[in-house]
């Protein structure tokens, strides 16, 4: 019986070192993937810490870019309307001159007519 206790005990015992064993290795495998993902995760945030800084410069440029546009557009829309006056007015003084012109030829024809009517009466 001493025996078979003694050898229920070396079983226990080797059973206790094999878990503890195994328990080693689960924690050395867990710190090494502890240990590579917080090195990816440094990674990634360099990487994305350079992406924003890209795209930070690349807002600014846009921004500075659209100000510039906003500037130009407003200058042609203030060209586009200053043009659209002097048509206004070249368009109003061309009425005028038509007038003028329909008003003296008009005076002219009557002429004509009056001086054919003399020259038939003769």
């Amino acid at each position: 019986m001493g025996s078979l206790l003694s050898g229920v005990a070396a079983f226990l015992v080797a059973s206790i070192v094999l878990v503890a064993l195994l328990a080693g290795i689960g924690g050395w495998a867990l710190w090494s993937q502890i240990k590579q993902q917080s090195t990816t995760v440094t990674q990634l945030e360099s990487k994305h810490s350079k992406q924003i800084q890209t795209l930070r410069t690349s807002l600014k440029e846009t921004v500075a870019a659209l100000e510039t546009l906003a500037v130009q557009s407003h200058a042609q829309r203030q060209q586009i309307t200053s043009l659209q006056s002097q048509a206004e007015e070249i368009r109003s003084q061309a009425r005028k001159e038509r007038a003028a012109a329909q008003a003296l030829l008009l005076n002219l024809q009557r002429r004509i007519v009056e001086l054919e009517k003399r020259e038939a009466a003769r």
